[in-house]
């Protein structure tokens, strides 16, 4: 199996299946991402992948999820879009407050 579908595959067991045009654009872009060299980049894709799955599975706010995805998706900067939805969450978890300090340490 190659890199790519492997990739792929991990995202799937981690997210769940991509069921929309939106979430399906993000995977492409996360692989893209994952495959790239840099692994500085890849540190810090993975880690908005991990502010995605915390957004879905354990705040359950598939609103943030859906913003987050669009924002990802649209060549904004990363960083800043995940610091700032992370922002708008009233109620974080620990491991969203993690991450966030992470995203800000970057």
């Amino acid at each position: 199996m190659d890199l790519k579908r492997k990739i792929k595959k991990v995202l799937r067991e981690s997210y769940g299946d991509f069921k929309t045009n939106l979430e399906g654009q993000y995977r492409d872009r996360i692989t893209e991402a994952l495959l790239q060299e840099d692994i500085r980049n890849k540190n810090e894709w993975v880690t908005y992948n991990q502010v995605i799955i915390e957004l879905k599975h354990n705040i359950k706010d598939n609103l943030k999820v859906r913003e987050l995805l669009y924002r990802l998706t649209d060549k904004e900067d990363p960083n800043n879009a995940c610091i700032e939805v992370i922002e708008n969450i009233k109620t974080k978890t620990p491991e969203l407050e993690r991450l966030y300090y992470k995203i800000m340490n970057f």
